[in-house]
């Protein structure tokens, strides 16, 4: 997968398909943004098609973290000043990103972001599509993250 897969219409696709959201994943971090370590959202209109994405670069020892909970910390801090612009769009979906240094999979860290994004989703009534890791190396989906079509925020719900 890489962001030269993309057709010239992508914006016009809704970004469900897993690997077409992890081309835009790879388009929107950088090399330099995965080496330095950034929190990427990636909005998308209620279609599900891209509309803008929004970085946070992340503190130099973001992925030494002792624990889950000091991840969960961070991520909440980077999604703190975010979060409710997207709530005044109803309907927005999300596609998170951990850009980070380090090696191609690091099971624990990368279970503790996604566990930590799908959290906060969850609790701010935001419609997360996928969460992915970006390293040098690539960009997958650890296997935790919550699809389009299993999430419980993945319909609207009436209120």
């Amino acid at each position: 997968m890489s962001f030269l897969d993309l057709t010239p219409t992508w914006t016009d696709q809704p970004l469900t398909d897993p690997d077409v959201a992890a081309d835009v994943v790879d388009l929107m971090l950088t090399l330099g943004d995965r080496r330095r370590g950034t929190f990427a959202v990636i909005l998308c209109d209620p279609d599900d098609h891209y509309r803008a994405t929004i970085t946070v670069d992340l503190p130099a020892e973001f992925d030494r973290l002792a624990s889950p909970l000091d991840t969960h910390t961070l991520c909440s801090t980077a999604l703190n000043p975010i979060v409710p612009a997207i709530q005044t769009a109803p309907n927005t979906a999300v596609i998170l990103a951990l850009g980070r240094p380090g090696p191609a999979r690091s099971p624990a860290l990368d279970h503790a972001w996604a566990t930590a994004a799908t959290t906060i989703c969850q609790a701010a009534h935001l419609r997360l599509l996928t969460f992915h890791i970006a390293t040098p190396e690539g960009v997958y989906q650890p296997l935790t993250t919550p699809s389009p079509t299993n999430h419980p925020l993945a319909t609207p719900s009436a209120a």
